[in-house]
């Protein structure tokens, strides 16, 4: 048992980014618990569940491309078109898996285009990302000339409003979303060469690692998140909108960073990213309950952002 809780205080010691979002976890859910009854709730929780699924995934992926010393600015804008396309093969009286597996194919093909863009063109990451998050969004309105298109499928609407052992479906996909990126990132050897790309890109290519090869397969990862997380867009509101994530592309990014993810890559972990993304959403979840204006919530969005970024600057000047 002490052996147990030497490891655990090793382990928060060690990881100072997890210890200082668990401890305003902490801080956040005793203040809302104080300024709101319905904060400590089961259905809140549910709540909380739901809302980080989808953009928790994103984020799983972003971690890569960030890690990398990439950036992923399209993962919102490739979500709702994966989503529109999946909604076409509805329309034409496809089902089930197949719908997901449409998806999962269109951010597969958006994140190897983001890849290509970035290695054999040699665009900025930022510039490329930025220039595909207007074309996907503009594709996700032109393919059904900016129609919502409902869908009733029974496996979207089992994700959307099932709960397995009690807690929801899309959380359960999420998890294993951020454990399948955790083992490859921890125990693979493309995991190791990201990390190594992330902290010396010259060094890696003249160590014999295929430095496109990677970030292509990074993007394609960060591509792909963004396909499963459309289906979880559609199964919350059985409905695929083309407009989906409009106004919180930055949302997963300020989630990554809040997380100890460093802009200049080489450092991170999807564990750390998962806690940002719960403390952000937390955060978001107090203000909807103190019906506090969306207005003012975007403010405090933007604001987080600075202090996150800003926290990353201070990491990287005492390295």
């Amino acid at each position: 048992m002490e052996k147990k809780k030497n490891v655990i205080l090793e382990f928060f010691k060690k990881d100072a980014s997890f210890t200082s979002i668990f401890l305003a976890l902490i801080l956040i859910s005793i203040v809302w618990s104080i300024l709101t009854p319905f904060y400590f709730t089961a259905a809140n929780f549910k709540n909380i569940l739901v809302y980080i699924s989808a953009n928790g995934i994103m984020a799983a992926g972003l971690t890569v491309t960030l890690v990398l010393g990439g950036l992923d600015l399209s993962q919102m804008s490739l979500m709702a078109l994966a989503g529109m396309v999946a909604a076409i093969g509805y329309e034409a009286g496809l089902r089930g898996p197949v719908l997901f597996l449409i998806a999962i194919l269109v951010g597969i093909i958006g994140g190897a285009i983001n890849g290509i863009l970035v290695t054999y063109m040699g665009i900025n990451p930022f510039i490329a990302t930025l220039a595909t998050q207007l074309a996907f969004r503009g594709l996700a309105f032109i393919v059904t000339n900016g129609r919502y298109i409902t869908i009733t499928d029974p496996m979207i609407r089992f994700i959307g409003f099932k709960s397995v052992l009690g807690l929801p479906s899309m959380f359960w996909i999420m998890l294993t979303v951020y454990i399948a990126i955790g083992f490859i990132m921890k125990f693979t050897q493309y995991g190791r060469n990201i990390y190594s790309v992330g902290g010396n890109r010259g060094a890696s290519r003249l160590s014999g690692i295929s430095v496109k090869k990677v970030t292509i397969l990074s993007f394609v990862i960060s591509g792909l998140t963004a396909g499963i997380a459309s289906i979880l867009y559609i199964a919350q509101g059985s409905v695929a909108l083309n407009n989906a994530g409009t106004g919180n592309e930055m949302d997963i990014m300020t989630a990554a960073i809040l997380g100890g993810l460093s802009l200049a890559g080489g450092k991170g972990t999807v564990l750390n990213t998962f806690m940002g993304v719960v403390l952000l959403s937390v955060i978001a979840n107090g203000m909807g309950l103190l019906s506090i204006s969306s207005y003012y919530q975007m403010l405090i969005k933007g604001l987080i952002l600075i202090v996150a970024v800003f926290i990353d600057h201070l990491r990287e000047a005492k390295n």
